[in-house]
This record gives structure tokens, sequence and C-alpha cells, in this order.
């Protein structure tokens, strides 16, 4: 309405391109998130061409601050002198023009149809390459359309990433393309995850699961420096809302029947969606810092729900349970890599459920979380203490120990001394774990000597556990003695 010429129109359009020295250093009308990470995998080989409906040049900026220049194709005489696909290590195509050029595209009858030589050109990129759709509707682009209904091959996927549902043109073309929508939440988190998770993947050489590695990968990447604790902080936090969410859709407190089978069908199923979880929390406890700490645990008891709703008391219970997996691993990480500050703040943290706002332990701890009756669903027979040999089977594909039932058994030693010294009373029963029945409290030994060894120095004593010092440690270690004699009988 404003300009009447393709001239006028470029000119008029060319201030809201070009930032000020002020809007640039307030860093408006740059590059974002989204164009960074797009140029990382640009760089790192794994995106070759890009196609855009926009005038901007943040795309190439974003790419020559990695040290790659383009190839950019904005006008159907670019497509005649670019050498072919193949051989370009990046290609930007700009099918509606450049902000600079007299012949961009933003008008109805000009969407309408592409010059013949850059539909010819397009129809290669679709045929020939699969596709991240990300921030198009669809809907106004004719020409663009209609290169993807003339496009027949389905020899590379197409993933559709959208916030909120597809408009019946772009649902359309999704069902054309066989392709699959990603919900998301908008381009620069999408893509700065994506870039994440590849690059975990490159850095990981490992195969299979290929979640569970990036995931673990970016762990890696994230507790080493301070300067990546926001980025640890959300990789943790945003898998176990995701856990959360899965759950909730799929898993109600209504649910029947309620027999052994559906019982330990739900234990596998917690277990399977917190499979990755339990291996960032097992990895990252190894090396995190101080500043990593709250982040860790946060990621524990957002799977614990603070309130109890309606519904059946057993999927009611088994609702910390996922928090208690989750829990043991991060503990098991801390011990096995040393890592006593954090174990130590695992350990003593508090968490609230159905009211009670207790010692995470109280809530948590193996033999508390659920159930005797409802715990060995999971064996064909019962067991004395039936989560903490599941957990040590699981904890088995965690480290490369060779014998994961001595370090299980010395994780819930330590614990158990936890509980005791939380409790703060002498009589009051351990949180009994599988060392009360096994090896004849063999486990509960080798800690004492440990003790007895190195005395203060001890390392969990100079983090501050179990009193900070060798006599509060040795009284702790005299009842547990006691607690488990105890119970001899019940298990001898």
């Amino acid at each position: 309405m404003l300009a009447k010429t393709p001239a006028e129109r470029r000119a008029i359009l060319h201030e809201f391109f070009e930032p000020t020295d002020e809007e640039r250093d307030d860093g408006i009308k740059m590059p974002t998130a989204a164009h960074r990470a797009i140029a990382e995998l640009v760089r790192d080989g794994f995106i070759k061409v890009l196609v855009t409906t926009n005038f901007d040049r943040l795309m190439e900026v974003a790419l020559t601050d990695c040290g790659i220049v383009p190839t950019v194709i904005s006008t159907a005489d670019a497509t005649k002198g670019a050498a072919p696909l193949v051989h370009q290590r990046c290609v930007v195509v700009k099918i509606h023009g450049d902000y600079l050029d007299d012949r961009i595209k933003n008008t109805e009858d000009e969407l309408a149809s592409y010059d013949p030589v850059m539909d010819t050109y397009l129809d290669r990129i679709l045929d020939e390459f699969g596709l991240i759709v990300c921030g198009w509707s669809g809907e106004w682009d004719q020409a663009l359309r209609a290169a993807f209904e003339r496009c027949k091959s389905r020899r590379y996927a197409t993933f559709w990433a959208a916030r909120g549902k597809l408009g019946a043109r772009a649902e359309k073309l999704l069902t054309l393309r066989g392709g699959h929508l990603i919900e998301i939440d908008g381009a620069d988190k999408f893509f700065a995850q994506l870039q994440e998770m590849v690059e975990g993947l490159k850095d990981s050489k490992a195969a299979h699961p290929l979640s569970v590695s990036a995931q673990v990968a970016a762990v890696k990447k994230f507790v080493a420096a301070p300067e990546y604790r926001v980025r640890f902080h959300d990789l943790l936090v945003d898998e176990t809302s995701r856990i959360r969410a899965l759950w909730e859709s799929a898993y109600t407190m209504e649910a029947r029947p309620v027999d052994a089978a559906t019982i330990k069908a739900r234990f596998e199923a917690y277990d399977a969606s917190t499979g990755g979880l339990q291996h960032m929390l097992f990895a990252a406890a190894h090396w995190a810092e101080a500043y990593n700490f709250d982040s860790i645990r946060q990621s524990i008891t957002k799977l614990v729900p603070s309130n109890l709703c309606s519904g059946f008391s057993v999927w009611l219970e088994m609702n910390k349970y996922p928090g208690a997996v989750c829990f043991y691993a991060a503990s098991y990480g801390a011990m096995a890599g040393g890592n006593w500050p954090l174990f130590k703040h695992l350990v003593e943290g508090r968490l609230t459920h159905s009211g009670r706002d207790e010692n995470v332990l109280e809530h948590l701890g193996a033999i508390t979380v659920v159930s005797s009756e409802t715990a060995n669903a999971l064996h064909p027979q019962k067991r004395y203490t039936p989560i903490s040999d599941h957990f040590m089977r699981l904890f088995g594909k965690l480290s490369k120990v060779e014998d994961i039932q001595r370090e299980f058994e010395r994780l819930e030693v330590l614990l158990a001394l936890q509980y005791l010294h939380a409790s703060q009373t002498g009589n009051r029963n351990t949180l009994r774990g599988r060392f009360v029945w096994n090896h004849s409290g063999q486990s509960i030994q080798k800690v004492q000597q440990e003790i007895e060894r190195e005395g203060d120095e001890w390392p969990p004593l100079k983090a501050g556990l179990f009193g900070g010092t060798k006599d509060s440690s040795a009284s702790l270690i005299e009842n547990l003695f006691e607690n488990v004699k105890k119970m001899a009988n019940h298990y001898w």
C-alpha cells in the first residue's frame, strides 16, 4: 500500500534489516540462537542447503561468524553460475530475494509463481535432500507449496517443527511428504537443542542407544565449565519436564486393572522413561561443581508430585518411584566419582510429598518408597529388599565396575548411615538394604575399616557427612550393626 514498485518497497524495507550501532550493541537485528545453532550444524557438515523465504542476511552473518562463506542464490540467474549442490559446502537459497535487490517477492501476485529456472533448482533440493521445516506456515507462498506438491520422491525424511497445530495447507503438505510433526516452544530453543544433541552424538562415538549417548555427551560437556551452567540446568530440567508430561498423559491414577502384571508394567514404563535421565545424572554427579548441585537436585525432586490426587493407592504410592530411581542414580554417580560434597547435598535434601516435608531418604529410600507388596511385583519370587535388588540390576548398566553388588551395597550402607544421622535417635530402625541380609554385614565392615584406616581424613567425613568426625561416624556404625542384629531373626 505504501510503495507501488519493487524498488520503492525495497527502500522502505531496508531500514528494518540494517541495525544501527546502538541496535547492534543491544543484539537487535542480529542473528538469533537459532541462526547460530544452524550455522554450527552447517560448520560440522550436518546441513548443506538452507532454503529461506526471508529477505534478511542474518543466516549469512551467522555462517560467516562460524568461518563459512556460503553460496547465496537469491535470483534465477544465480543458479546458472552455481556449482552443483553436491560440491558445495553450504548453499543459502533465498527464494523470495534479498533485501538489497529490487527483485524481492512479497506481494500475493509475486508469490504465485517462480521463474522456471528457480523452480527447477528448488525441485532438485526437495527431491535430493531430507527436510527440516521451521518457521513456515505454508499459507501464503503459493509457488513454494506448488514445489512441494510437484515433488513425488520420499527418499529422505521430512520433519516439520511448529508451535501449536499446523494449518490445513501445511498439514496437507506434511501428509504429502509423509513427514513427522515436532511440537516446539520456539525456533531458538529447538535448534539449540538439536545442535547440542547432534554434537553430543558426534562426541560420544556410540551408536546405541542414540538419544542416551547424545544426552550423556551433552551433560559431560556442560558440566565441565561454569559458563555452561544454565545450559546444564536446562538440559536436566527439560528432560524432567518431558518425563512428567509423558506420565501425566499416559499413566492415570485410575487405571484398571490393578494387579501384579499391570504394576510390573508400570514399573518398567517408569524405568524406560527415566533411563536417559538416570544416565545423565550418573554422569553429571561424577564431575558436578557446587554451581551444578541445585540443578541436579531439582531434576530429581521435580519428578515427585508434592500433593496426592485421587486414584488407586498403588498408583499414588508409585508416584515417588521415578524420583527414587533417579535419586539413587545420582547418589551412586557421586559416590563412584568421589564427589562427596554433591553426595552430601543430595542426601541432606528435603522433599515435600502428600503434605509431609521430610528428609529425602524418608520418601525416596529404596525400602520406603513403595510397600513391599507393590515392590515384589518386580520379581517372580518374594524378595527381602525388592527395590534394592532391582536398582542394583539397573545400575549395572550405568557403570562398568566388575562388582556392582559390592558397590551398590556400599552405597546403601552410606545412605543408611546418613539416615541414622538425620534421625537423631539411637534406637530408630535403619534404612534397610541388601547389606542387612547379604554377606553377614561385610559391607558395613568394609566401610568401618575405611573409617578406621583414614580417620577424620576419610573423604566423606571431610565433606561433612555423618557428623564430620571419626568418632561421630563410629557411633553411627555401631548403631547400624545393632539395627542389623535386631533384624537378623527376620532374615536368617
